[in-house]
């Protein structure tokens, strides 16, 4: 997604809930979009700091979740006792692989994935709508 697109996204949703577009807020949205990897909220605190925008660690950890509760953000449980976030990419459905030992994490495509879990929720009489999968191990690093 695009930052203009997250930019509208993200004005509608505030509006919706009757809340203002700030600067600290858009300062988040664009460091969120333009990320590259799995963040979380510390970890994008720290990077914003480490590039000199100094923005509270709540006002962070707020911002991300009002994202994801719009849309703008995927959040993915690793099991490191936080939450992961990644902006939406236009290619195919991935899940994540992680090491449990330095919590390295990997994306990786499973090839027919949607299809068995479509005939699985349509066995259970259940139209499925989303769907994470939690793969951890090692990595051949460690």
């Amino acid at each position: 997604m695009d930052f203009e697109k997250a930019i509208k996204i993200y004005k509608d949703f505030l509006k919706s809930k009757g809340l203002l577009y700030t600067q600290p807020r858009e300062v988040v949205l664009k460091e969120a979009i333009s990320a590259t990897w799995h963040f979380s909220a510390d970890e994008l605190t720290s990077q914003m700091h480490s590039h000199g925008i100094y923005i509270s660690r709540a006002t962070v950890y707020r911002t991300l979740a009002s994202m994801k509760e719009a849309g703008i953000l995927n959040s993915v449980d690793f099991g490191h006792g936080h939450i992961h976030y990644e902006a939406p990419k236009a290619k195919k459905h991935h899940e994540h692989i992680s090491c449990e030992k330095c919590g390295a994490i990997c994306e990786i495509q499973i090839d027919n994935l949607d299809k068995a879990i479509n005939s699985a929720a349509e066995k259970a009489k259940f139209k499925h709508i989303k769907y994470a999968i939690r793969i951890s191990g090692v990595c051949e690093k460690c």
